[in-house]
C-alpha cells in the first residue's frame, strides 16, 4: 500500500454507515434476490388482460348472487 492511499480506517470513516464501494453487504444480496421475483411479478400484472383471454373459465360457471 502506498503512503498516499487511504487505510481501511479512513475509507470508512469517510463513507456514509461505513459501505465501501466494490463489496457486497446483505442489504444488496437481498436486492440481487428480490429484483428478479419483482420483474417477475410486474411483467405477469402488465401482460394479465392478455394472458386472461386464454383461460378456459367456461367449466366454472356464474358467481353466486345471493
Amino acid at each position: 500500500m502506498k503512503s498516499w492511499e487511504a487505510s481501511e480506517d479512513e475509507i470508512r470513516a469517510a463513507t456514509l454507515g461505513g459501505v465501501i464501494p466494490g463489496r457486497s453487504d446483505a442489504f444488496d444480496i437481498g436486492l440481487y434476490i428480490a429484483f428478479p421475483i419483482m420483474v417477475i411479478g410486474c411483467l405477469i400484472f402488465a401482460f394479465f388482460p392478455l394472458i386472461v383471454s386464454n383461460i378456459d373459465v367456461t367449466s366454472v360457471g356464474p358467481p353466486p348472487t345471493s
